[in-house]
């Protein structure tokens, strides 16, 4: 729900600092990798037990992942492959951090396999209309990132203020687990709404 508002944010803040790394040689796809496996990083802390290292760690790999388009429009290395990959490693950090909370939290049980499969309907919704979009030569308003992502419930955002509030409240990490597998479930049926109005 908030990252549009962020990434409004990020550029004036980040933009010195991608133009540092463009002169420094790094390139936007490298940047994307070294976020994902930063935020896989993290899964395996917390699903050791070292629950606010992972934290730590997570935040820097989702700070990382916020320059990586920052760095591609800075210097002009935007890609469709950039988006691809992007998305790919963000998901396998997600679902890595998602799995390091199941395996010490294993009485939520059954929330943790019903968040893994709203993660993936929730992604599957917004490329499903993105594609359609293109499809149709369609867009997305105020979207300049390779792939039309739709706004939801359930964003970047949300997931990492969901891993905080598990980290923060183990006493009752089911039931704001569940209430997380929730949001999801309610993102699938906002964006099936509005692919239904868009299509």
């Amino acid at each position: 729900m908030f990252d549009a508002a962020v990434r409004r944010l990020l550029p004036p803040v980040l933009a010195p600092v991608a133009r540092l790394l463009a002169r420094a040689g790094v390139t936007p796809n490298a940047l994307s990798l070294i976020g994902g496996l930063l935020g896989v990083g993290a899964g395996l802390l917390v699903a050791r037990g070292f629950v606010w290292s992972g934290m730590i760690v997570w935040l820097v790999s989702r700070t990382v992942d916020g320059v990586d388009g920052i760095l591609a429009r800075e210097s002009q290395q935007s890609s469709a492959f950039g988006g691809y990959l992007d998305i790919t490693v963000d998901m396998a950090a997600y679902s890595a951090m998602l799995l390091g909370f199941a395996a010490i939290h294993a009485e939520g049980g059954w929330v943790w396999p019903a968040i893994l499969v709203g993660y993936l309907l929730v992604t599957t919704t917004t490329l499903a209309l993105s594609s359609a979009l293109e499809h149709l030569n369609a867009k997305v308003p105020d979207n300049d990132r390779s792939i039309q992502f739709t706004p939801g419930f359930a964003e970047a955002g949300e997931t990492t203020l969901a891993y905080l509030l598990f980290a923060l409240f183990p006493a009752v990490v089911t039931p704001i687990a569940w209430l997380w597998a929730g949001v999801c479930y309610a993102t699938v049926i906002q964006r099936t709404l509005l692919a239904r109005r868009l299509l």
